[in-house]
């Protein structure tokens, strides 16, 4: 068999994989919307990232804050995604609230009288965030949370410098949280890939010699392939990473807010499920079921088992994620195109 031949079945196996995983993630999407499953990690990781015994729950207060309070869709709910801006944002105001000197003025009808006219509220803050931060850093007890919060100041020249270093400390933090994520959802993404391979009776086995005896088929495929890997949307799609929300999460707490909305998330993920499937229409991939006679065929003697080796197979494959099969189409494309050197 020829290098082009076998580098031909790759890339259309892995466009193949690559649009089944990315139906994968979305159906996975939404089962986390639904269980809020994503918002409660995101919830736990930076109650840890913040966590402070020495002060206080600075995750808890984070929760709290005007601005990450009104990304909920209920009081029942989390986030299912914060921007790392929108991060540094409160926690330099949280931070700087420790540096405020609040109380109440009373006021009485006249000095002999002890009828209360009035009760005002003084505040002594400072105005500007940035020196309010590091007041707010000075007011802390000793504690690592504030020697990384003060080394972020003693590095920074004004507020917006350091509100990129906090942005950036938090999204250094959810790349090692979208790992930890995957490991935790990976039995999770298993069910779902068996559950979408046993639905579309898809068979890895059937498929690599559905691919390599068809030509025309092989052929339509690696063209199909070439189109989907230098799509400009195509990145984003592949994107597989809690602090971007994988394909939804950063545009969900956009809609949930609103109650006139809020039926269009479930609409959203069967459009882009709907999108998805008729592609895999429109590319005429060999799946679904015809009989047992026809799988007899296909793969002989023991074929009940082959099938289901078959199924397991595609099923474990799609767990890898879409950005990995995308990788590997991209690579296997530019290995076809760039051809065999002359020695």
């Amino acid at each position: 068999m020829k290098i082009s031949h076998v580098l031909e079945i790759v890339i259309a196996l892995a466009l193949i994989y690559f649009l089944f995983s990315t139906l994968v993630s979305v159906a996975f999407e939404w089962y986390s919307y639904k269980t809020q499953k994503r918002g409660t990690f995101l919830y736990k990781t930076i109650i840890d990232l913040l966590n402070d015994p020495v002060n206080q729950s600075y995750g808890a207060t984070l929760y709290a804050h005007f601005s990450i309070d009104k990304l909920k869709r209920d009081k029942n709910t989390y986030p299912q995604y914060i921007a790392s801006s929108m991060f540094a944002d409160a926690v330099i105001d949280i931070i700087g609230t420790q540096s405020e000197q609040i109380h109440f003025q009373t006021s009485f009808v006249n000095d002999s009288s002890k009828n209360l006219e009035k009760i005002v509220l003084v505040e002594n803050r400072i105005t500007d965030p940035f020196n309010r931060f590091k007041a707010g850093v000075d007011a802390m007890n000793y504690s690592p949370l504030k020697s990384q919060l003060r080394a972020f100041y003693e590095k920074s020249q004004d507020y917006e410098s350091l509100k990129k270093k906090i942005a950036e400390w938090f999204d250094d933090y959810m790349e090692r949280v979208s790992g930890w994520y995957k490991v935790k959802t990976k039995r999770s993404l298993f069910i779902i890939s068996l559950v979408i391979s046993l639905t579309f009776n898809l068979d890895s086995i059937a498929l690599v010699k559905k691919i390599n005896s068809d030509e025309v088929l092989r052929k339509n495929l690696v063209v199909a392939a070439e189109k989907r890997a230098f799509q400009k949307d195509t990145t984003a799609l592949a994107a597989d990473s809690l602090k971007t929300g994988e394909i939804y999460s950063a545009v969900l707490n956009r809609v949930e807010k609103s109650s006139v909305l809020k039926d269009s998330i479930d609409k959203m993920y069967l459009k882009k499920t709907d999108s998805i499937v008729n592609e895999i229409e429109s590319n005429a991939i060999p799946i679904g079921y015809h009989g047992w006679k026809d799988l007899k065929k296909t793969h002989g003697r023991g074929f009940i088992f082959m099938w289901i080796a078959g199924i397991l197979l595609s099923a474990f494959s799609l767990s890898f994620g879409a950005p990995f099969w995308f990788q590997v189409m991209v690579k296997a494309i530019n290995i076809r195109q760039s051809g065999v050197k002359p020695s």
